[in-house]
């Protein structure tokens, strides 16, 4: 594997993860979704916008994080072995995942009550309190920890998988088979349904589990070297329509406007099919799209873009509470739901990196994050 793909993929975390805080903030001023605080609801028209930021990101965002992580595991685990890469797996995964668990969840929660909701709690009732001990946000590491020991415990049926890197034919038909296979599980369960206790959205792991599968395959291949410019700019400029023109056609047709997003989140409905499909075809040029943009433009690192990178998982695990502390400072500034997310969003993403950055300096917690 050449350096330079790895400062243009250290460069797409700096950006992925900077979509997951940004995500998060615009639930929490008016978008569709769960988060820890949502002081408000958009109605129509603004809900249009933000609703298309945040399925648009939902399309992608978490599958390019499995497949992007799944890409360096044949390597770290020749290089390492097997016993020193489960190690440092465990511990990079299992620690902060326990920290959030018992610490930094019930954190988040009593910063929300105590200084927004303004309640009488105190942090150690929180601290005890198993009612509010859950994963959150930190799904995605609960999961990406899960994918990692079933790789390695399966890791010999990845020995000597060749293929060739798939034409457009075959990422279309690779699309629809992960529309049509998620469609079929959100007619019985909807799109936001989690398993108990582990906070994990099943219905979209269809998705997650193909990608983190095709990192590895992608890697054994040198897929990403085959990855073209032109055409990447192609698959964007599609994903740009879908999102901007296909979006809001599904929404309006779709009775969203009127009788909400239930029959597009699932059920047998012609709206959950489309939408599963409309999903993944906006999934799958996006990153696509982004990994030729970012591999000929943002192929180089400075020194300061080295220190963001370098934070981007400290951003993840940390960017909870800081959001909630945000939300708490400008609890009273009245404004439009949209304009205070923009105001907020450049404040809360210094705010994530630099905190991240600061924390990543105690060496024991180097180690980890």
């Amino acid at each position: 594997m050449h350096k330079a793909h790895i400062y243009y993929i250290d460069n797409l975390r700096i950006f992925l993860t900077t979509l997951v805080v940004l995500f998060h903030l615009i639930t929490a001023y008016g978008a569709p979704g769960g988060w820890y605080y949502v002081e408000s609801t958009a109605e129509f028209p603004e809900i249009i916008p933000m609703s298309m930021f945040i399925t648009a990101n939902q399309a992608f965002l978490m599958g390019m994080f499995f497949l992007i992580s799944s890409f360096f595991l044949l390597p770290s685990l020749t290089r390492k072995g097997p016993k020193l890469f489960i190690k440092e797996r465990l511990i990079r995964l299992g620690v902060p995942l326990v920290v959030f668990y018992f610490l930094l969840g019930p954190l988040t929660s009593y910063i929300r009550d105590k200084y927004i909701y303004m309640k009488d709690d105190n942090l150690l009732s929180f601290i005890t309190n198993p009612d509010i001990w859950y994963f959150g946000p930190m799904w995605f590491v609960e999961a990406l920890l899960i994918f990692t020991i079933l790789f390695f415990l399966v890791r010999r049926l990845f020995s000597n998988v060749e293929m060739k890197f798939p034409g457009t034919y075959k990422i279309l038909l690779f699309a629809f088979i992960i529309a049509l296979a998620q469609f079929i599980m959100r007619i019985w369960l909807p799109a936001r349904w989690t398993i108990p206790f582990t906070n994990l959205r099943i219905t979209f792991f269809v998705q997650y589990i193909a990608l983190f599968t095709i990192g590895i395959i992608a890697n054994q291949n040198n897929w990403f070297d085959s990855i073209k410019t032109k055409i990447s700019w192609r698959w964007f400029a599609f994903a740009q329509v879908l999102i901007l023109v296909g979006f809001p056609v599904l929404f309006l047709l779709g009775g969203a406007a009127t009788e909400g997003e239930g029959k597009f989140t699932g059920g047998f409905y012609w709206q959950n099919f489309v939408y599963c499909l409309w999903e993944q075809l906006v999934g799958i040029s996006m990153i696509y799209g982004l990994l030729g943009i970012f591999k000929k433009y943002f192929h180089k690192q400075t020194g300061f873009f080295k220190n963001l990178s370098a934070g981007a998982y400290g951003v993840y695990v940390l960017h909870p509470p800081v959001l909630l502390v945000l939300s708490a400072v400008f609890l009273g500034w009245q404004i439009p739901q949209l304009l205070k997310f923009l105001a907020l969003a450049p404040i809360a993403l210094t705010a994530c990196f630099l905190i991240a950055w600061i924390v990543k300096q105690i060496p024991v917690i180097k180690k980890v994050l």
